[in-house]
């Protein structure tokens, strides 16, 4: 297994990003250690704290990105 920080393993789980064998362990750790799991608990509020906050594009800017997207893409074919 790639050896990772906690803090960095913790936010890679939050967001789905572990292996099986990354899962494991940290299940293993987060019932053994109260720390790292309120650590977790924190990493999940602020996860979705976060996720409350985002916002879309306006359609304005949408607009502008497909145009200049549609005038470059003969660009992808160089």
């Amino acid at each position: 297994m790639i050896e990772t920080s906690t803090p960095n393993l913790l936010l890679l789980h939050a967001y789905g990003e572990t292996t099986e064998e990354q899962k494991e362990v940290l299940a293993t750790e987060l019932i053994k250690d109260p720390v790292m799991h309120e650590e977790f608990v924190n990493v999940i509020k602020a996860k979705r704290a976060l996720n409350n906050k985002m916002k879309s594009p306006s359609n304005t800017s949408v607009r502008i990105i497909m145009e200049h997207s549609y005038k470059t893409e003969h660009l992808q074919e160089i």
